[in-house]
């Protein structure tokens, strides 16, 4: 999959009947993965290249940051969910407010027809485009038509009667429900970042534990989760707690991941944690010696999901 920076770096050879899908596409869910999987098709039946256009930073960041939901992914992670997906490339358009400014019109010929060398287009059914949001999918199908371009929209994906979207998935993560967040995803959600000291906590009660710097915008409630934790390339069975560690007095919210089975150091190491299932909230304990027995019980608890599932490191 190529990567390019800008519709105006799109090179010749992947304006050719182009079959194009136009999107932010955070957390690259299963509705995404539905678009993506009939943009291929198109791609192939056209004999043509399949293309993602996408946006970086989202554009509710520039026209009004104060709304602007934190995202699923850095554009890093999401890049790396797409090149799974099997299309030709992915161009990322610097989004700025002159960008913004475009007229449906203009933004169309100049880019959808013009850069992208447009055949078939594939939108969602709420797909929006222009100055104020003003292309919509009526104004669409007209320049379309004009231009020989096929449209194609598509209808709100279910799972379970719920229509996946990533504003149901942070619904979800927001309220700590990663089991129910990750079937919508498709996969599981994680956090990225580099192991960074912490206070210790771990180490002291015997339970040596990362503590995650994350890179991501959103971070889960505050608890304890049964995670898998990728580290110098394996992935490892593990229990996260999220949370000030109350036990010990008042302090920021850390993120503090215990691998099963692993004993090497990482400090400063960068480290994906896919959280699982909830187990419980974080409470504070009358004792440190009552905490580590609690620690004690919640990695038994993660042994035993993980066996029952057979997901075993």
């Amino acid at each position: 999959m190529k990567i390019i920076t800008g519709s105006q770096h799109v090179p010749a050879r992947l304006r050719r009947n182009t079959a194009v899908t136009i999107g932010v596409f955070d957390g690259v869910h299963r509705g995404h993965q539905h678009i993506f999987k009939k943009l291929v098709e198109a791609a192939r039946r056209q004999n043509g290249m399949s293309l993602i256009y996408t946006f970086h930073p989202h554009p509710a960041r520039v026209l009004v940051p104060d709304a602007c939901p934190f995202m699923l992914n850095t554009l890093e992670q999401k890049l790396a969910l797409l090149k799974a997906m099997g299309v030709d490339a992915v161009v990322v358009e610097p989004f700025t407010r002159a960008y913004a400014r475009q007229t449906p019109e203009k933004f169309f010929k100049k880019i959808i027809v013009g850069r992208l060398g447009t055949k078939s287009l594939w939108v969602g059914y709420d797909f929006t485009f222009g100055v104020h949001r003003s292309g919509t999918l009526s104004v669409l199908k007209e320049l379309a038509q004009a231009s020989d371009v096929n449209i194609n929209v598509i209808k709100p994906y279910l799972l379970k009667e719920t229509i996946v979207s990533s504003t149901q998935i942070r619904q979800r993560l927001a309220s700590g429900q990663a089991e129910a967040a990750n079937d919508l995803l498709g996969h599981p959600y994680f956090m990225e970042g580099l192991v960074v000291q912490g206070r210790g906590v771990g180490g002291n009660l015997g339970i040596h534990t990362a503590n995650l710097q994350p890179d991501n915008d959103l971070i889960l409630p505050t608890g304890v989760y049964i995670t898998r934790t990728e580290v110098l390339g394996r992935k490892y069975q593990s229990v996260t707690n999220i949370g000030p560690n109350p036990t010990f007095g008042p302090a920021p919210i850390s993120i503090e991941t215990h691998l099963l089975h692993f004993d090497r150091t990482i400090a400063k190491k960068k480290i994906r944690v896919e959280f699982l299932k909830k187990l419980r909230e974080e409470i504070t304990f009358p004792s440190a010696k009552e905490l580590t027995v609690q620690i004690q019980n919640d990695i038994h608890l993660a042994q035993q999901y993980f066996t029952r599932r057979g997901r075993r490191s």
